[in-house]
């Protein structure tokens, strides 16, 4: 875990936070975003860039993912922080109270970087992957196999590795929202999130069957889970998280959560970088305007 002291002796005031952003944005030199000149002059403030030929006057957050945000950025520094760094996160009725800020402000910010913490699908799961569904709410009275009703399916994907004493463990994991467990809802998952080099292992579901074509497919029973037991200890974990931190998530937001989920879950060794990687995601990142995020509010 990193402390919070080595946050605060780094960013100790609003200036040390435009200095961090001025380098992720403009370090590797400017470019206007109307007319593309690379030359500027001074803004109306010392944190701003006006461009030499339009004279487009654009400040550091202006044009990415903190466009327009309203809270301190000292605040949101270490709001994002406590959400990446922390092994649970924290639940938006908890940021308000410990920053002193309006629930949905601390809402309207942490939807903004879960939307920014998706995955870039650019690093496939490889070697050994194990998948498999589970749903978000349980089992309607009267359903069964793969029926889900009112409740949210899941489709997981864990790559599984051996930790420093040889026992196996979960190495990366992604997880999405799907409709159906149908072949064809769970293709475009496989296409996004797992090489075709990898051997895969999943249960004897049906709607594995044509994927065979395309992906190097092992089914085997499940057992309850026990065929698959570091994919259902993740599954469980999940469930935990979200029962324990956020209570309830409202099925349109659910993909947002599983997103902040895993991002912290796959660089859990490197929690040291975590932070600055989330902000340099978020300043590279296009404005994320209220109006495109859902008005479900899950805490």
């Amino acid at each position: 875990m990193v402390a919070i002291e080595q946050f605060r002796n780094k960013f100790k005031t609003n200036e040390d936070c435009i200095e961090f952003l001025i380098k992720q944005k403009w370090g590797d030199g400017y470019q206007c975003p109307k007319c593309s000149c690379k030359e500027f002059i001074k803004g109306k403030k010392w944190y701003y860039r006006r461009c030499k030929t339009c004279m487009y006057d654009e400040s550091v957050t202006a044009n990415t993912g903190l466009h327009k945000c309203k809270l301190n950025l000292l605040k949101v520094f270490e709001m994002a922080f406590r959400i990446s760094v922390r092994k649970k996160g924290m639940s938006t009725n908890e940021l308000a109270k410990e920053f002193g800020c309006q629930q949905k402000s601390a809402w309207l910010l942490k939807a903004k970087l879960q939307n920014i913490m998706k995955s870039s699908n650019n690093f496939p799961l490889e070697e050994e992957v194990q998948v498999d569904e589970f749903l978000v709410g349980g089992l309607e009275e009267g359903k069964q196999g793969r029926s889900h009703g009112k409740k949210s399916l899941v489709v997981l994907a864990v790559e599984k590795v051996k930790d420093k004493k040889g026992i196996d463990t979960i190495g990366r994991a992604y997880a999405k929202v799907i409709d159906t467990a149908s072949a064809q809802d769970l293709k475009p998952f496989f296409e996004d999130k797992i090489s075709q080099s990898a051997k895969i292992e999943t249960d004897g579901w049906k709607g594995y069957i044509p994927l065979k074509k395309d992906w190097q497919i092992t089914q085997k029973p499940s057992e309850k889970g026990k065929g698959f037991p570091q994919l259902h200890t993740h599954i469980m974990n999940i469930k935990s998280w979200l029962r324990g931190i956020h209570h309830k998530c409202d099925a349109s937001r659910l993909q947002n959560y599983l997103d902040e989920f895993h991002f912290r879950f796959n660089r859990r060794s490197f929690l040291g970088s975590i932070l600055e990687k989330l902000l340099e995601k978020t300043i590279a990142h296009a404005p994320i305007p209220y109006s495109k995020i859902k008005c479900e509010q899950s805490t």
